[in-house]
C-alpha cells in the first residue's frame, strides 16, 4: 500500500469521524440545544461546573431531565443526567478543563461547554445516542443483561487489569449501565456494560478523581 492511498484513507477517517459528530449534534435536540455556556477559563471550579450543567438543562427545555451527579476527574468534569419520570439515566456530559485536550477547536474559539461524553454514551445509548437519532429507540432499556450480571462482568474485567479494583455504584441508562470503578474506597474510574451483549467500555478519558457532588433528590 502507497503512502499515498494511507494518508487518503486516513483523511477520509478524520472526515468521517468529524462528520459524525456534527450529525450528532445536529439531529438530537438535546445536545443542539444550549451546548455552548461561556467563554473558556483556566479553571473550573464544581460550583461552575454546576452552573453550566444546570444552565444546559434550561436550554434543554426538557422538564423531565436532572443532573444525578457531577464528579470532577482530572481531566474534566463529568454529567449524569437522568430522567426524573423515569429514574433511568439520561446521557453522560463532559465539560472539558483547558488545556487538558478536550476537543482542542472548541478551545482555541474560546468557549466552554457541556458536550456528550464519548464511547458509550454516543454508541450504546439507544434513546439519546447515535441509535436513537437515527431511529433505533423504540421503547426498551436494556433487554438481557441485569444488574448483577454488569457487575460480574465489570468485576472479572477489572480482575484482569487492575489491582485490587472493585466494582462501585451502578448507574442505568438506555442501552447499558455505567459503573462507578473503585479502590481504596475511593472513586478511580468509570467503565460501561453493554446492556445487550456484556461487552466492557472502560472510560479512559477521565485521569485521576478529584471530587463528586450527588446531586439526586437535593
Amino acid at each position: 500500500m502507497t503512502r499515498r492511498v494511507i494518508i487518503s484513507i486516513v483523511a477520509v477517517l478524520i472526515a468521517f469521524l468529524i462528520f459524525s459528530a456534527v450529525f450528532f449534534v445536529w439531529r438530537n435536540p438535546i445536545w443542539s440545544l444550549g451546548a455552548f455556556s461561556g467563554r473558556l477559563q483556566s479553571s473550573i471550579t464544581m460550583d461552575r461546573a454546576k452552573q453550566l450543567a444546570e444552565n444546559y438543562l434550561i436550554s434543554s427545555g426538557n422538564d423531565d431531565l436532572a443532573i444525578d451527579e457531577i464528579i470532577e476527574f482530572e481531566y474534566n468534569f463529568y454529567i449524569v443526567y437522568y430522567e426524573k419520570s423515569t429514574g433511568i439515566g439520561a446521557f453522560e456530559g463532559i465539560i472539558d478543563k483547558a488545556g487538558t485536550g478536550g476537543m482542542g477547536m472548541m478551545y482555541m474559539m474560546g468557549s466552554i461547554y457541556v458536550r456528550p461524553e464519548q464511547g458509550p454514551n454516543m454508541m450504546w445509548n439507544m434513546k439519546y445516542g447515535m441509535h436513537g437519532i437515527m431511529g433505533g429507540w423504540n421503547g426498551y432499556s436494556n433487554s438481557s443483561v441485569t444488574v448483577s450480571q454488569a457487575k460480574m462482568y465489570a468485576q472479572k474485567y477489572l480482575d484482569g487489569a487492575f489491582s485490587d479494583a472493585v466494582v462501585g455504584d451502578v448507574h442505568l441508562f438506555y442501552g447499558y449501565y455505567t459503573i462507578h470503578v473503585m479502590r481504596n474506597d475511593r472513586v478511580y474510574g468509570m467503565l460501561s456494560v453493554n446492556g445487550f451483549t456484556g461487552q466492557v467500555w472502560y472510560h479512559n478519558w477521565h485521569g485521576s478523581y478529584v471530587q463528586s457532588l450527588e446531586l439526586r433528590g437535593s
